[in-house]
């Protein structure tokens, strides 16, 4: 049992490694978006091939519950708008800050010409990849709840701040991704299914996405 938890552990790591260290690679030795494309592909089937048994089971399990599923997953959307809003006016009304987070400007503005490209990558692909990156793979590690949540959600927060700028116009429009990732990771702790969180945070993509473009 221990042995499987140690190896667990280091397929979780090495991913989370990976995922940081293979746009740098790419970008350095290829350089093209086509090559970038390709790659980000290939990881996002390597890693769901990885963990496919437990998608397989997270399957079963929704379809064993699905209505109960179905409720705590428009919970969870509405909550997230929730938290959108109100974080958005407080940042409005306290710091006169009213653009969004530097990493949505920039995903919005690369894709423009390409909006079914910015569909794919925000309602499957990033949804998909950063549910096993920044909640599968860091509870393999952290078996503590508080700790886990409150670890991923300043993991992810880190990420997308050091992903474009540490001004401080930049770290507080991102502070939705904190809380975002609170109520995702906390969200899959308590029904243990990551596919389930994985469709909470893509249907409000969805959603988001119709809203803004």
């Amino acid at each position: 049992m221990k042995n499987v938890q140690t190896k667990n552990s280091v397929i979780a790591v090495l991913i989370i490694i990976l995922y940081f260290v293979l746009p740098y690679l790419s970008s350095m030795f290829l350089n093209t978006n086509l090559a970038n494309a390709i790659i980000s592909i290939i990881f996002a089937i390597a890693i769901i091939f990885i963990y496919r048994k437990s998608f397989v089971n997270d399957f079963k399990d929704f379809n064993k519950n699905k209505w109960k599923y179905v409720k705590s997953i428009l919970l969870n959307v509405l909550i997230i708008f929730a938290i959108t809003i109100v974080t958005n006016l407080l940042l409005a009304l306290i710091f006169d800050i009213r653009e969004t987070s530097e990493n949505d400007y920039s995903l919005r503005t690369m894709y423009k010409s390409s909006p079914i490209i910015l569909f794919l990558l925000t309602a499957i692909y990033y949804p998909i990849v950063e549910g096993i990156v920044f909640r599968k793979t860091i509870k393999e590690v952290i078996d503590k709840k508080w700790l886990f949540i409150i670890f991923s959600a300043l993991f992810y927060f880190f990420f997308n701040v050091a992903y474009t700028s540490f001004t401080l116009n930049n770290i507080l429009s991102s502070l939705c991704y904190f809380f975002i990732m609170l109520v995702l990771s906390n969200y899959y702790w308590k029904t243990n299914n990551l596919t389930a969180s994985i469709l909470v945070i893509s249907i409000s993509n969805i959603i988001t996405y119709f809203i803004v473009m």
